[in-house]
């Protein structure tokens, strides 16, 4: 990778690094569990009124994306 941005590289690396390959993953089945865990929290804060999941708010043709 080649960038004019002398300290793109390090900053990128040390994102795989911590991160992953798969730092950005896309799907619902990828992003599962942090979509579960972000509607707990909605839930938790009193913001919904009933614990969903994501196959509540997913088509199910997508849950397997």
């Amino acid at each position: 990778m080649s960038l004019v941005t002398p300290w793109f590289s390090k900053l990128f690396d040390d994102n795989r690094r911590l991160l992953g390959e798969d730092w950005w993953p896309y799907g619902v089945g990828a992003n599962r569990k942090a979509v579960d865990t972000f509607l707990r929290y909605h839930h938790e804060q009193g913001l919904s009124g009933r614990l969903l999941t994501s196959r509540d708010i997913f088509v199910p043709v997508l849950l397997d994306t």
